[in-house]
């Protein structure tokens, strides 16, 4: 049984509560890209069971998932690739009110759904870069043990639906917590054979 783990990364050391303007936003996300965790709230039992077993290791390139994928498996060597990075937000609201940082990033990631994206990918994007990423892990599956990836909420949700299209066992709805996971599993004999869509 082939199995890959998507799972989120911990807290980042950073202010959601941060009053700011809606201009002021690029400089927020950035700022908490940077950040590393909180050590302080630690994965679950079960995930550092995973991390304990697996065969192989990916995360995204961003300081949160390294350092996550690191308290989880401190001699892990992962495989690191921006295909696995989260979606940005667009980094700029056209509100001079001051907010908790979190609400603005919110009011963003609702109007990208809804299509607004200047000057960062799509969600049209973002789902293309989703089915390179799950085809990424496909290849760089270990022999032997359960390949962890340490990602993103967005990211890990967007190449959850990919693997489950491609014929991976897994939720259909991503988890939405911090150190969050999703099993998906496929039979050796099915192999990682791709959507052809």
């Amino acid at each position: 049984m082939q199995t890959i783990v998507l799972a989120r990364h911990g807290k980042p050391e950073w202010s959601d509560s941060t009053f700011i303007s809606g201009h002021e936003l690029a400089d927020w996300v950035q700022g908490r890209d940077a950040a590393g965790i909180d050590p302080s709230l630690p994965p679950a039992p079960e995930l550092r069971r995973i991390a304990r077993s697996a065969g192989g290791f990916a995360a995204s390139p961003l300081r949160r998932s390294i350092e996550s994928l690191h308290l989880l498996a401190p001699e892990a060597i992962p495989y690191v690739d921006p295909v696995f990075r989260e979606v940005e937000v667009p980094g700029r609201v056209p509100s001079p009110i001051p907010l908790p940082a979190q609400i603005y990033s919110k009011i963003s990631r609702i109007a990208w759904y809804a299509g607004w994206s200047p000057r960062v990918e799509s969600f049209s994007e973002a789902r293309r870069r989703a089915r390179k990423a799950a085809e990424t892990l496909i290849e760089i599956l270990p022999e032997r043990g359960a390949l962890l990836l340490v990602g993103h909420g967005i990211m890990n949700g967007l190449i959850g639906v990919r693997l489950r299209k491609m014929g991976w066992k897994g939720p259909h709805l991503r988890p939405r917590r911090l150190w969050a996971y999703g099993v998906y599993r496929k039979p050796a004999s099915e192999g990682g054979s791709r959507d052809p869509r």
